[in-house]
């Protein structure tokens, strides 16, 4: 008993002085944010794990009530002010910045270039894809883009012919999954020719708040992970969805190993298996099923949320769907099934504006884009009142998108709405722009995200116009909204992904031709 009160009195004496440094002692002690999130990390936990994604806005909260810099955990602080995005996300290859825990023990994919904590490999892994991510080389990627385009008219005919409303959630995660797979492993089975867009996957893909598991219940996490995949299934049924994903994928690695020498083999992971820059260890299977894993989920779940925005905002605004469509029209000819060119869509300016403002509003990465300048203190200079806060080296340091795209000192009182005009008035707003992040660990698909937004927007609203419900005629192929408001497509928690309200059935629309 006495052995079991002393322990019990060195707990409460070790908690009493963790608490004590942590708020009072500690290098962060200075730093504004409420007492609870500096003093555990359970607050942040409770709001991600119970709450459902909801920190991100308690943390928009916090910077209302605190300023532009605030302590989120123990350990980590958030920044809201756009104006700093350099400082934490240096260009400089000479200037270390690696990824925080609260991210990589969060994604557990650590042969991806997105789960790679060291600045050097990463370097190393990034360069080796990044050409094939250039705006040069995704120009090169336009007939495949272009084919998957004519793959989802053909399944909107048909679906104009059921007269059922169509879930185009899953469509667009189909057609975007099918380009970035296609880019990275070569031809196979497309979403988009199965019979219900593969939902099967694309459910178990769904946002969930069993992805934060990683960052508060590593321990745990890792231990589901490691489960046979027969025991994890039974634990959690749709995982064995997953699953199999991940076995093809390791199939398909596989069977590129094996091809690597053919020359005219050109995805990006036969060029991979080709390079010199790469020692084996780093062509490893295992690793190479991480990177491709990473790659096709966040190459069509960002996407397609971004392009679900788009496509609901244009239905919903009848002026600025016709001001859209009016402007394709002076680059594409009268054939509704036409593709439009990539080059000609790069010079219209309301159809960037439209695509820009709503990656800015509705930004397909959403988590808090944590980072460590491990060799270098921090020093943040408040404009408006001259304070300097330092942020010591080594501390989790970072910003989001949800947050960051939406203030106001830069974007001004109407910074919560969807304006496309404002970078019509103002093209340098631009450069503000986080939801690819920033750095030299920025998003690697960027330009693949633009030019397919650019081509399925133009694309679709070149051929579809909006129905007439109230005359109930018309002209050519028409769309019409099926039961879907601000709330289907708005984010409401954040899961690395955007999830929408519980219980929204997403975007809905009625084909008609």
């Amino acid at each position: 008993m006495e052995i079991l009160l002393s322990g019990a009195g060195v707990l409460v004496l070790y908690g009493f002085t963790l608490a004590i440094y942590r708020l009072y002692l500690g290098p962060l002690a200075k730093i504004p944010g409420p007492k609870i999130a500096a003093l555990s990390s359970w607050y942040n936990a409770y709001y991600d794990l119970v709450a459902g994604g909801q920190y991100v806005w308690k943390i928009r909260e916090m910077h209302e009530k605190y300023g532009p810099v605030v302590r989120t955990r123990p350990d980590a602080v958030h920044i809201s002010d756009p104006l700093f995005i350099d400082k934490i996300y240096s260009q400089s290859p000479k200037q270390r910045r690696e990824r925080a825990h609260t991210i990589l023990n969060m994604l557990q994919s650590p042969g991806s270039i997105l789960a790679t904590k060291d600045h050097d490999l990463h370097r190393r892994r990034r360069a080796v894809i990044n050409p094939y991510f250039s705006q040069q080389n995704v120009r090169r990627l336009e007939p495949v883009i272009n084919t998957t385009l004519a793959n989802l008219f053909r399944r909107m005919d048909g679906w104009a012919k059921d007269g059922h409303p169509v879930h185009m959630n899953k469509v667009f995660r189909a057609a975007t999954k099918d380009v970035i797979q296609a880019y990275a492993l070569g031809d196979g089975q497309r979403c988009l020719d199965e019979e219900d867009c593969n939902a099967a996957f694309f459910d178990v893909m769904t946002p969930q708040r069993i992805i934060h598991l990683g960052t508060h219940v590593y321990w745990l996490a890792k231990l589901l992970a490691s489960l046979p995949p027969e025991i994890m299934s039974r634990l959690i049924p749709r995982v064995a969805v997953f699953m199999r994903f991940m076995e093809d994928l390791t199939e398909e690695i596989k069977t590129i190993r094996k091809a690597k020498d053919h020359p005219e083999s050109k995805t990006i992971f036969h060029e991979i298996m080709r390079s010199d820059n790469l020692p084996a260890s780093e062509k490893e299977t295992h690793r190479l099923a991480d990177e491709a894993m990473v790659l096709i989920i966040a190459g069509s779940e960002t996407t397609a949320f971004t392009l679900v925005a788009i496509i609901y905002l244009m239905l919903a605004d009848r002026k600025a769907l016709n001001r859209l469509k009016a402007e394709l029209a002076t680059v594409m000819d009268g054939c509704k099934d036409s593709i439009p060119s990539a080059a000609e869509l790069d010079s219209l300016p309301y159809l960037n504006s439209v695509i820009q403002e709503a990656i800015r509003v509705y930004p397909g990465a959403t988590h808090r884009q944590d980072r460590i300048a491990p060799d270098e203190d921090l020093v943040y200079k408040n404009p408006h009142t001259g304070e300097e806060i330092v942020i010591p080296a080594g501390t989790v340091i970072g910003m989001s998108a949800p947050i960051v795209n939406r203030d106001k000192n830069i974007y001004g009182e109407r910074a919560d709405e969807f304006w496309p005009d404002r970078y019509l008035e103002n093209p340098k707003l631009r450069q503000h722009q986080f939801a690819f992040s920033k750095g030299t660990r920025q998003c690697i698909g960027m330009n693949l995200a633009y030019q397919e937004l650019q081509t399925f927007v133009a694309g679709i609203f070149h051929k579809y116009d909006l129905y007439d419900s109230t005359r109930k005629k018309q002209s050519g192929p028409t769309l019409e909204l099926f039961q879907t408001g601000l709330k289907d497509i708005e984010m409401d928690g954040d899961y690395i992904t955007p999830s929408v309200v519980p219980g929204s059935e997403g975007l809905r629309i009625i084909v008609r031709n």
